[in-house]
């Protein structure tokens, strides 16, 4: 319990030593490159077409202490539940891979090589999802869609990657 305590501490000053770090503006495509390759908590995007990426309890209730219990933050981790879960069920039955992902860092393929996404650099956008396809660029979706806007959105995505 201790080691887990020690390293959530470890992420959240690195991740604040980032976040103080970081340029005002995000990149086109809101991603970052890391210049080495993250040891911990990766997960490698390559393996899935859909991944919907959501705070963890612990992320969650920093946010709920730094923006207040009024702030609808419960609705939104609510509605982003219920609409990804949709897609989710759906999905699972094709041949689709899909993952709810609360790993803080994304690694995926693009034509220029290797890139990591990291979900603290973007606290802002806490929820969100990345489609994905081999030999296409990810795109990575940051907010709440209903259903339909998300299988819309996945379908574009699809047709657009050749």
């Amino acid at each position: 319990m201790k080691a887990i305590s020690l390293l959530f501490g470890i992420l959240i000053i690195i991740s604040c030593k980032q976040n103080s770090d970081k340029n005002t503006e995000l990149q086109t495509e809101k991603q970052t490159e890391l210049k080495a390759k993250p040891a911990l908590d990766t997960l490698n995007a390559d393996n899935y077409n859909v991944l919907f990426f959501h705070p963890t309890e612990s992320e969650f209730d920093e946010l709920l202490k730094e923006n207040g219990e009024e702030s609808g933050l419960y609705e939104v981790d609510s509605d982003f539940g219920f609409y990804t879960r949709q897609v989710f069920d759906s999905l699972s039955k094709t041949d689709f891979k899909v993952k709810f992902v609360t790993e803080r860092i994304i690694k995926y393929s693009t034509h220029d090589g290797i890139r990591y996404f990291d979900r603290f650099i973007n606290g802002e956008h806490p929820y969100g999802i990345i489609f994905n396809k081999a030999n296409c660029d990810p795109e990575i979706e940051f907010g709440i869609m209903v259903v339909i806007e998300i299988f819309q959105e996945f379908d574009a995505y699809n047709k657009n990657c050749k």
